[in-house]
């Protein structure tokens, strides 16, 4: 019997996500448990009961009818993109939520969603050549409809999440490591710039190095090489000319976060200053200093890491982070089992966006990474987030299930 249910069931997909909501509800309820506050508690459970039942959805739903959906769901999430940006309400800065009524929408979760789709379905067709330079230009068209109406917004965290999720998919689909490349060496470039000059020139060597490796005609080798150099050295006029202020502001913060103790580097301060607090073992469930005086801002949003954390301390977040590797490794697992790449180049979409998403979120809450205002994977509280992991759940423990007639 049990082991006719774990056939059907991926256990090591399914406990660790219901480890992680578990966790998600306890440090929600920490985090509002204050008068005005239990709403926030009520409504995030909401979203987890409602989200199971769209995991059972997508769960029993079969995965070749998806396929002949993708193309109508990519085009219903990029009409929602259009209308949000003249009826969104503004928050934090981004007019990306449609209000109805109470309820509360954000069309870039469902985009992230069904560009992984999308991508995979057009990378999956038989007449589709990986090695072939327009097969990139076309997939890049597909991501680039939904990176630019998410930057309309403005919400550029967002916008970067649909290039982790790009890479991720043409890298599995097998489109050159060159082509790669071309597109991830200007931005490993741009970031060296901001770090210092020392750091730029050695990864501007390791760069180079890495294009002369791959045998390309010489002329054509330095003249990306000569293209990628350009583009970081003018990062700095892009950053005093094109960024607006506050974009400004999260850079120079994450770069040296005491410039502005009082301001823009106020969270992350705090939130280092919690999960630091919580030593070894933490101050205990609902215990938390940082985190129940409301030294935290976003504490159930962006910060919940420093939640748990704090309250838990260091074996407290190793569970956690434990629980993600263990999610995370049977993800790419069940992709390299899958024959059928449609699916295949789903599964690796999905561990893309939740790899970036977890690594981003927790880095910032650590210092280590920008504040672009990301959630983390089944613990942060909203309800469009929820819903689109759990989707992605249920299709994930759907591809296992039918994983010999996917093959």
């Amino acid at each position: 019997m049990v082991r006719g249910i774990s056939d059907k069931i991926d256990f090591k997909i399914l406990a660790p996500f219901l480890c992680l909501i578990i966790i998600s509800i306890i440090s929600i309820y920490s985090a509002t448990k204050l008068p005005g506050q239990t709403s926030i508690f009520i409504k995030h459970l909401l979203w987890i009961f409602s989200g199971l039942i769209i995991a059972v959805f997508f769960y029993f739903f079969p995965v070749q009818r998806l396929t002949d959906l993708t193309v109508w769901l990519y085009l219903i999430s990029i009409v929602f993109l259009i209308v949000v940006l003249f009826v969104g309400k503004k928050i934090s800065g981004s007019e990306s939520w449609i209000q109805i009524g109470k309820f509360q929408f954000q069309p870039s979760e469902l985009a992230k969603f069904t560009s992984i789709l999308i991508l995979a379905y057009f990378l999956s067709r038989r007449n589709v050549e990986p090695e072939n330079p327009l097969t990139l230009f076309i997939a890049g068209i597909l991501i680039a409809i939904p990176v630019f109406l998410t930057i309309l917004q403005p919400d550029f965290g967002t916008a970067i999440v649909f290039g982790a999720i790009f890479i991720g998919i043409i890298f599995w689909a097998g489109v050159p490591v060159f082509w790669i490349m071309l597109l991830i060496a200007p931005i490993i470039l741009i970031i060296a710039s901001f770090l210092s000059i020392k750091i730029f020139i050695l990864t501007s060597i390791l760069v180079g190095l890495s294009f002369l490796l791959m045998r390309k005609p010489l002329i054509l080798t330095i003249f990306i090489i000569a293209l990628n150099l350009t583009i970081g050295l003018t990062s700095e006029h892009i950053y005093h000319k094109v960024l607006k202020p506050h974009q400004q502001k999260r850079i120079s913060t994450f770069l040296n976060p005491s410039s502005d103790p009082l301001g823009a580097g106020y969270n992350v301060i705090q939130s280092k200053i919690a999960i630091g607090s919580g030593g070894l073992t933490g101050k205990g469930f609902m215990k938390g200093t940082q985190t129940q005086l409301r030294f935290v801002p976003a504490q159930w949003t962006d910060f919940i890491f420093c939640v748990p954390s704090e309250e838990f301390g260091f074996i407290g977040s190793v569970v956690i982070l434990t629980l993600y590797l263990i999610l995370l490794w049977r993800v790419i697992n069940l992709a390299s089992m899958l024959k059928q790449k449609f699916a295949s180049l789903v599964a690796i979409g999905i561990f893309s966006m939740w790899i970036f998403h977890i690594a981003v979120n927790i880095g910032m809450t650590l210092g280590l990474s920008p504040v672009i205002g990301i959630w983390l994977p089944f613990l942060s509280y909203g309800g469009s987030a929820m819903w689109v992991n759990m989707a992605m759940i249920g299709l994930l423990l759907n591809f296992y299930a039918n994983r010999r007639e996917l093959n």
